[in-house]
This record gives C-alpha cells, structure tokens and sequence, in this order.
C-alpha cells in the first residue's frame, strides 16, 4: 500500500479528528445548562400558590412608625432639607399644616395617619 492509502484508511477514535468529539461535548454542555436552569426554577419556586401582593399606592417609601413625629421629621423631612430647618421655625397648627402640606405637593411621602402624627408633633414642639 502507498502512504497516502495508509493515512486515508488510519483509525480516528472520537474526538481526535475534532468532529465527532465536539457534537458530544455539545450535548453534554446543554444537559448541563437544562440541569441547571432546572435547580434554578426549582430553587426559585415559589411555595404558595398565592399571586404575591402589589403594594398600594398608599404605602410609604420609608418605614418610619406613624406613631413617633420625630423619627417622621427625620425620615421624611430631611430627604429634601435637613430637619433643623423645620426644627428653627415657630407656626401655629394652621401654619405647619399648610407647610406640610406645601411639602407633600413637592413630593414628600406621608400617609394620612404620618401627616396627623407628624403635625402633632411640630405644633407641640415647634408651636408659639
């Protein structure tokens, strides 16, 4: 035989002639993938059947109890300006009512029972 008959007749196992080796290490790459993706599905299930809750539009950013106005002040207040600023001031309930509520149409964020608690607050200890 000559040698070129020789190389064409020789035995490749798989994976030496870089065809057959690589559609399996394919195939073993995604099983690994679906394995994966599996476990992750699995783990991120969740155990209720329950669709999860939308938070309503009411609810406060921040979770500054409604029951303490100096923690509100801080909280709320301070996002925009420092609370020394509505510490220094001296207004009548009326008076801090239109600046809570000036600051509530700029964007501070109270709920109803924050706003009662945080007014109650400033007219007792920043009131005339």
């Amino acid at each position: 035989m000559s040698k070129c008959t020789k190389e064409r007749t020789a035995y490749h196992p798989a994976g030496h002639d870089g065809t057959r080796g690589s559609a399996g290490l394919a195939a073993v790459g995604l099983l690994v993938a679906g394995l994966l993706l599996l476990a992750l599905l699995v783990a991120c299930g969740s155990s209720s059947s329950e669709p999860t809750q939308v938070p309503s539009e009411n609810a406060s950013p921040t979770k500054a109890p409604a029951q303490d106005g100096a923690l509100l002040l801080e909280a709320r207040c301070s996002t925009c300006h420092t609370a020394d600023r509505a510490k220094q001031a001296t207004k009548t309930a009326d008076e801090w009512a239109q600046t809570v509520d000036r600051m509530i149409g700029k964007g501070a964020q109270l709920t109803d029972a924050e706003k009662t608690t945080l007014l109650e607050y400033l007219t007792d200890n920043y009131g005339p």
